[in-house]
């Protein structure tokens, strides 16, 4: 009777959500500059051919990544849009200071396919869901068109949002806070 050696086999599971973790994990570790096919496969333990069946390259995968961002912005989003602007504002910042390396990825078209159809799809939920929910504002400013307004609002709250995630809004309640939090500067700007 001979024995024969059980063949190791690795099996990681759901391999596309281990390689999502981990390029998300080394985003919000290290920045995007660490994000590389070879660095994604280390940290997720396979080799540095597993990610491309699932996501072809590393636009790919960092498509993919956005798209988990938009969607959990939506997700974020969802509960709040019958309390207003104003919540959702609120919302859309705090979204970014919590996920800083995500929320930058997901407006840099340099890395990801704005294109690619699942990404496309998350962004315009979430577009949709805040242009809802500024159309249904009542004339806000009468001299400025519906896109005007939206225009103006998501810069508000985008540039809020990327100030706070640089630092810049800790610098300047350093100096000028007049004793106020982070948040408390936030609910302020935001009125």
């Amino acid at each position: 009777m001979t024995v024969q050696k059980a063949k190791k086999t690795y099996h990681h599971g759901d391999l596309r959500a281990a390689l999502l973790s981990s390029a998300r994990m080394l985003l919000e570790e290290q920045g995007i500059s660490a994000l590389g096919l070879r660095a994604i496969t280390r940290h997720a333990g396979v080799s540095s051919a597993a990610a491309t069946p699932h996501f072809g390259n590393l636009m790919g995968l960092l498509s993919a990544l956005a798209t988990v961002g938009f969607e959990e912005l939506a997700a974020a989003l969802d509960p709040v849009l019958e309390q207003g602007v104003h919540a959702a504002g609120l919302v859309y910042v705090r979204f970014a200071i919590l996920n800083p390396g995500l929320f930058t990825l997901m407006f840099r078209t340099d890395v990801i396919d704005r294109d690619e159809p699942a990404l496309a799809a998350a962004r315009a939920r979430t577009s949709g869901m805040l242009t809802q929910l500024i159309d249904s504002l009542e004339s806000p400013q009468p001299q400025r068109t519906q896109a005007g307004t939206r225009a103006a609002l998501w810069a508000k709250v985008h540039g809020l949002a990327v100030l706070a995630i640089d630092g810049f809004l800790d610098v300047l309640l350093s100096s000028q806070g007049e004793g106020m939090s982070l948040e408390d500067l936030l609910e302020d700007a935001l009125r």
